[in-house]
């Protein structure tokens, strides 16, 4: 008689490659990739064997090749990650790894890699901007004060101003529009003493 298991199936001692060539043949069964539970429906290993051999089901399906979660990255795509984020847009090598946008966003913060500020947060431009403008607010005076790209990611000191937390919400908001610092004094000045004659402290 042969030696079955409980579920009826014939006992072998199965290889890690025969494992992966089996999930490979299971995921062009189903057109995507299997879960651990159903292996329950096909003939080969159990479930329990795939995880004796590996010690997780992920680690089962990273070996042959699939994602085991959309939000898991597998070996090789860190790498192509931190080579491609300043010339790729999160969306285009999202797409081209296949999973989520979210998933890009979160490597590169957990790893530091800022795309909104391609490098010039560093700490050089900042003291030079804190150093040129001072360390107050230039519209109000406020010393609770933030460092200002006029025109998005410019390294050009002309572009750059120290606004309050206030302040800066205005010209990010965009509810006055400052294309160069002459607007900071002319557009933006004008706006915020309005604003704050209409708040009753």
């Amino acid at each position: 008689m042969a030696n079955l298991t409980k579920d009826k199936r014939f006992k072998k001692d199965y290889s890690k490659r025969d494992i992966i060539d089996y999930l490979k043949g299971i995921e062009k069964i189903l057109g995507r990739v299997p879960s651990s539970r159903e292996l329950k429906n096909f003939p080969g290993p159990a479930p329990s064997t795939v995880t004796r051999r590996f010690r997780l089901w992920s680690n089962a399906l990273k070996e042959a090749g699939m994602r085991p979660q959309t939000h898991q990255l597998l070996t090789g795509e860190r790498s192509f990650i931190r080579m491609n984020w300043r010339e790729m847009t999160d969306k285009e090598i999202a797409n081209k790894l296949g999973v989520t946008e979210v998933v890009i966003k979160y490597y590169r913060m957990n790893y530091n890699l800022w795309k909104n500020r391609k490098g010039t947060s560093k700490s050089t431009y900042r003291k030079r901007a804190f150093k040129l403008y001072g360390e107050k607010c230039e519209i109000c005076g406020i010393e609770i004060c933030e460092w200002h790209h006029i025109k998005p990611k410019s390294i050009d000191p002309k572009d750059w101003c120290i606004l309050c937390p206030l302040c800066h919400a205005v010209v990010t908001k965009k509810l006055i529009i400052i294309n160069n610092r002459e607007d900071l004094k002319s557009k933006l000045m004008p706006f915020i003493k309005e604003a704050y004659k209409a708040i009753d402290f």
